[in-house]
């Protein structure tokens, strides 16, 4: 049975829709994205009753879009049901659903075609097709002149379904028809005297067309004044009413945006701040790679998540924002050298940066490249150049600006883009016992994981791939953070494109300076960056991290194997809750004489050891050689533990699933089980 949703056509109708507010689509998008995949679970199962009812459900959810219409349509046929299916189909095509060919060779309505009226239904779609839906206001961009404030409303803003966000148009204008030199005086940001010298000799770009976008309500706003032609954005009553003007991007521009939000989650046991958030959510990173595709450039205020008290909290590392050493304000200097980069680009460059939507791409590398811990060209490949935190401190403006206005069109470096391959899995109740499994996310210029599985080693095969058409191009894999003994990188082909990355168990590090000197800061994150240099430059980077969970204490064998993993460290170091919870037990594990697992004992304070087999089933009934006999399945789940603001702890609970143990000899320990019942 086939069923594709025709997001697109959802988008453009949510845009011109007044039934619904737009600002309310991402409350709304949530329950649909739960009622498509019941959808599509349903579609694939030819299960017809439950597709019709989701489709009700969409629709009621949803009544002026166009695409649960039609997939109503399609249940309907599935169920005979022509009357009430052509009815469906009818309505679709009057909220916009109108491609007649789509719709006469979709065999999802085959029990439709012989009923006179589905031919005059196609030939009504055709007849309509690029008229506007009766009753709705079409969505246009808005006119709005250069550096005066452009506003996000109903009028010129959609929904975009297929990625979760909003679409604003703008049309900007300069009202002024003047050289850039006009402007040069009226420059007053970071490294002034040199960039007036460009605005001077019309080398430079400015800011015309460049939007800043401020999503903390004001409180810490860029001064666009100092900028001349960059555009500030402002939100509408109606969005604010709403709340869509808050916290982390939500909103696609065809310009380019420097944006940022000073706020961060400060109470409550999921306390983080909003780059934390990004990385600890499932949707939230590649929500994070579509801005930094999209000549967007976001930064935000580590706020707590990098100190020498907590650690380095953030469990991944990703190019694709700037996280910055402090809380409110200190997001602020780094907004100014961004403004003033791109204001730097000569003309042609930023053209073409733009189009090729490689503006933050660029932008980090070069940002990253003038870090005044990178001494020498060779630093850009090492921990120097890409921390998690920036710290003002380390910032070269001119040689960020000098950088940037350098930089040719034939120079412009391209993206580096990972994809995992294979890697060691671990399995969920034997391995690891968290809710949460290993992937934290995939996403093309970072990859992370939350290493829960025992084994010493964990391995994966990455491979990279460049947006360029050169040939011949050489691939740089380097360990930015972590220990490079414990991490091997092996290329699997001559251009380093496909490599083995082999990651030894870290748990809680220091991290050191450039010269190896261990620091105060603490981390328990791996970093492996991947690059390509394309003529005088490398690309941004590209990020692989592997994360270890700090409240764990693990004890391996000289032969590799586990032997015990205490997990009590949860009350006296901190463990973020959104990816482990708390557990109040260590396990102590057991091998026969071949290095086989047998099981493992797990202790409580003030109660008696369990044990578990090797298959993860608690223990009932042992034989006469102690070996287990009979067992019973667990289940791990999440309980509150009545303590105000403790997040939740981790149970194990019986489950009525048995088994039965058997083994070929008495020199098997390991056994073999079988599912038996009560």
């Amino acid at each position: 049975m086939r069923k594709v949703f025709l997001l697109a056509a959802a988008a453009c109708a949510w845009g011109a829709q007044a039934a619904t507010n737009v600002f309310e689509m991402p409350l709304i998008f949530q329950k649909h994205l739960q009622l498509q995949q019941q959808f599509v679970q349903s579609a694939r199962a030819g299960r017809t009753d439950e597709m019709e009812t989701t489709c009700r459900a969409g629709v009621a959810l949803m009544p002026q879009d166009p695409t649960w219409q039609y997939n109503l349509a399609c249940a309907l046929a599935y169920r005979a049901n022509k009357d009430e299916g052509l009815a469906a189909l009818d309505r679709a095509i009057e909220l916009g659903f109108r491609d007649a060919a789509a719709i006469a060779a979709d065999n999802d309505l085959k029990q439709l075609r012989g009923n006179p009226r589905f031919a005059a239904l196609i030939e009504k779609a055709r007849r309509l097709k690029g008229q506007p839906v009766a009753g709705s206001a079409p969505v246009k961009p808005a006119a709005v002149f250069m550096g005066s404030p452009a506003e996000i409303n109903a009028g010129n803003t959609l929904w975009n379904f297929d990625q979760g966000c909003f679409i604003t148009l703008f049309a900007l204008t300069n009202p002024e028809i003047k050289r850039l030199s006009a402007y040069a005086s009226a420059y007053q940001g970071p490294a002034a005297e040199r960039m007036r010298g460009w605005f001077a000799d019309d080398t430079a770009s400015g800011n015309f067309g460049d939007l800043y976008v401020n999503r903390d309500d004001g409180h810490s706003p860029l001064a666009v004044t100092n900028f001349p032609g960059l555009t500030p954005v402002v939100y509408s009553a109606e969005a604010r009413q709403h709340r869509t003007h808050l916290s982390l991007p939500n909103t696609s521009f065809e310009q380019p945006v420097i944006g940022n939000s000073s706020m961060s989650m400060v109470s409550g046991p999921f306390w983080r701040s909003l780059p934390r958030a990004v990385v600890t959510d499932p949707y939230q990173p590649i929500a994070a790679f579509r801005y930094y595709v999209s000549n967007q450039c976001w930064f935000y205020p580590e706020h707590k998540d990098f100190d020498p008290d907590t650690g380095d909290l953030f469990p991944a590392n990703t190019p694709y924002y700037v996280i910055c050493q402090g809380s409110s304000f200190s997001d602020q200097p780094f907004m100014e050298a961004f403004a003033a980069a791109m204001a730097a680009f000569q003309p042609e460059t930023k053209r073409l940066l733009v189009a090729r939507k490689l503006l933050a791409p660029t932008l980090q590398m070069i940002f990253r490249a003038t870090q005044k811990t990178v001494k020498k060209p060779e630093d850009y490949l090492t921990s120097a150049a890409h921390p998690v935190v920036f710290e003002e401190r380390n910032m070269d403006v001119a040689a960020l600006v000098t950088m940037a206005h350098a930089l040719k069109t034939e120079e412009i470096p391209p993206l580096v883009a990972l994809r995992a391959v294979t890697e060691s899995q671990a399995e969920a109740g034997v391995d690891y016992f968290d809710v949460r499994p290993e992937g934290l996310f995939d996403t093309p210029c970072a990859i992370a994981r939350v290493v829960r599985g025992v084994a010493r080693e964990r391995r994966m095969t990455v491979e990279a791939a460049a947006s360029t058409n050169l040939r011949d191009l050489k691939y740089q894999w380097v360990v930015l953070q972590g220990d490079p003994k414990k991490v091997v990188i092996k290329p699997l082909n001559e251009s380093g494109s496909r490599v083995e990355i082999s990651v030894a168990y870290h748990g809680r590090f220091r991290l050191q300076d450039a010269s190896g000197a261990p620091q105060a800061m603490t981390s328990s994150r791996v970093d492996v960056g991947c690059f390509v240099k394309v003529g005088a430059y490398h690309s941004a980077p590209a990020f692989v991290s592997f994360y270890y969970l700090p409240n764990e204490e693990r004890v391996y064998r000289d032969d590799g194997q586990i032997l015990s993993v205490d997990y009590t460290n949860a009350s006296h170091r901190y463990a973020d809750p959104v990816l482990t919870l708390q557990k109040s037990w260590k396990d102590l594990y057991e091998y026969d004489p071949h290095g086989h697992l047998t099981g493992w004992y797990r202790t409580r304070s003030g109660s008696q050891p369990e044990r578990f087999t090797h298959k993860g089933h608690k223990v009932l009934e042992t034989d006469k050689l102690n070996r287990p006999l009979k067992a019973c399945a667990v289940q791990y789940l999440p309980r509150q533990t009545g303590v105000e603001n403790a997040p939740p702890a981790l149970t194990c609970m019986d489950t009525p699933q048995l088994f039965t143990y058997s083994y070929a000899d008495e020199a098997d320990k390991v056994g073999k089980a079988t599912a038996s019942s009560r």
